[in-house]
């Protein structure tokens, strides 16, 4: 079976799912994008992607963007992953189809969260893409202000709940 990254339309041959199989979630290896793979349901239909809104992560720590895509595997996403404000940048500007939503650390490596969030917001390409701000470090009611007088539209604190995590992300995807 031919599939193509519903991202970066790369394609790539995978060996045919059998009808009744559990649902893949996989990840470009071109261009780090997760998408569902949903089984056929019966025998001479075809596996099909399942296409979610778009959801860019972005945090420096590896195993934070990894837990944050597992935890959001049940809304169904379309998720890019970024390491830097830099990153981040160039993945919302090239892309031909917006993103939904932007989960932003606000602590990275090579530019503070809170300007990140007013640059984007000054860009009308970017007016669309709803921003969660979160924060390990920056854990104040004034912090959380700060994120949302920027441009953030919620502000999450890192010591959260995944059910607290998936409402937010629904909250604003709704």
């Amino acid at each position: 079976m031919i599939i193509q990254c519903p991202d970066c339309t790369t394609r790539y041959r995978l060996k045919d799912m059998a009808p009744g199989r559990p649902d893949a979630r996989l990840v470009c290896p071109n261009c780090s994008f997760h998408f569902t793979l949903i089984a056929p349901q019966a025998e001479g239909q075809s596996a099909t992607i399942r296409s979610g809104a778009r959801v860019l992560v972005v945090d420096d720590a590896h195993f934070f963007r990894e837990m944050l895509a597992e935890l959001l595997i049940p809304l169904n996403l379309n998720l890019c992953l970024a390491t830097t404000a830099a990153e981040a940048q160039e993945q919302l500007l090239q892309q031909s189809q917006p993103f939904a939503l932007m989960i932003l650390d606000l602590n990275l490596p090579d530019k503070n969260g809170l300007e990140l969030i007013a640059e984007f917001r000054a860009n009308n390409l970017l007016s669309k893409t709803r921003i969660l701000a979160m924060s390990g470090v920056y854990r104040r009611e004034a912090d959380a202000m700060d994120a949302i007088r920027a441009g953030a539209d919620a502000f999450l604190n890192k010591s959260f709940r995944p059910e607290d995590l998936r409402e937010k992300v629904r909250a604003l995807l709704g």
